[in-house]
Formats: structure tokens, C-alpha cells, sequence
């Protein structure tokens, strides 16, 4: 019980909600940028998902830092953001394709790969990533 509350406390709650707002407004990004990429320029599905993810993630390093974690910047953080990126660009790309493996439009394999990859997101970044 003990720990429900110490998850559920006021600055949990708080880093949550910024969370998501931030992950609305980056996802936002993401989706646009697909869209424009490949209706509009035709570019290849995949290529597009990895430029895209590429330049969200450099957004992201900098919007969590300041906004999400109020830190400042420490090169062992940014390593370790690194790392994060890579593993997380890894599997967010694996997921992706095989949802077009299994023929699943392009968008609903984004939005896929986004519900299952956000809960440990935000769990890395905080007690990993940016942790002081």
C-alpha cells in the first residue's frame, strides 16, 4: 500500500501529466512528419519513420531535460540519453516493421509502437536518464 501511494503521490502526478503533454506534442510531430514524408514526398515508410524518430529524439533531450526533469545538462546525461535513444529507436523501429510486416497501415503501427514503448519511457527516463 505503501508503495501505491509513494507512485500516486502529488509530484508523480504532476511529471506525469508533463509527460504526456510533452509525448501529445511530440507525437504530434512524428505523425505530421510521416504523413508529409511519405503522402506527400513519397518517401519510403520506413526511411521516413527513422528521420522522423531521429529529429524527435533530439527534440525530446532537450524539452525533457529542461521541462520534464528540471536538470541541467551533464554529459553523463546526455550519454545515458543516448543509450536510451538507441535502445528505445531500436525496438520502436522493430516494432514498427513488423507491424507492416503484418500489413498494418503505416499510422496504426506508429500508434502501436507508441502505446507499448511509453510506460517504460517514462520509467528509464526518470530513474535512469536524467536521475542526478
Amino acid at each position: 500500500m505503501l508503495k501505491i501511494k509513494k507512485i500516486l503521490n502529488p509530484e508523480n502526478k504532476k511529471l506525469f501529466i508533463k509527460y504526456v503533454l510533452i509525448s501529445i506534442f511530440s507525437y504530434g510531430f512524428v505523425f505530421s512528419g510521416l504523413i508529409i514524408l511519405v503522402d506527400f514526398f513519397n518517401t519510403s515508410k520506413t526511411i521516413a519513420f527513422i528521420v522522423i524518430y531521429a529529429i524527435n529524439y533530439l527534440f525530446l533531450y532537450f524539452i525533457q531535460l529542461k521541462y520534464l526533469f528540471n536538470t541541467k545538462h551533464h554529459k553523463y546525461k546526455l550519454f545515458r540519453f543516448i543509450a536510451f535513444i538507441l535502445i528505445f529507436y531500436i525496438c520502436a523501429n522493430l516494432i514498427y516493421n513488423l507491424g507492416l510486416l503484418l500489413h498494418v497501415n503505416y499510422l496504426i503501427s506508429t500508434a502501436l509502437t507508441i502505446v507499448i514503448l511509453m510506460p517504460f519511457r517514462i520509467v528509464t527516463s526518470k530513474l535512469i536518464v536524467f536521475k542526478d
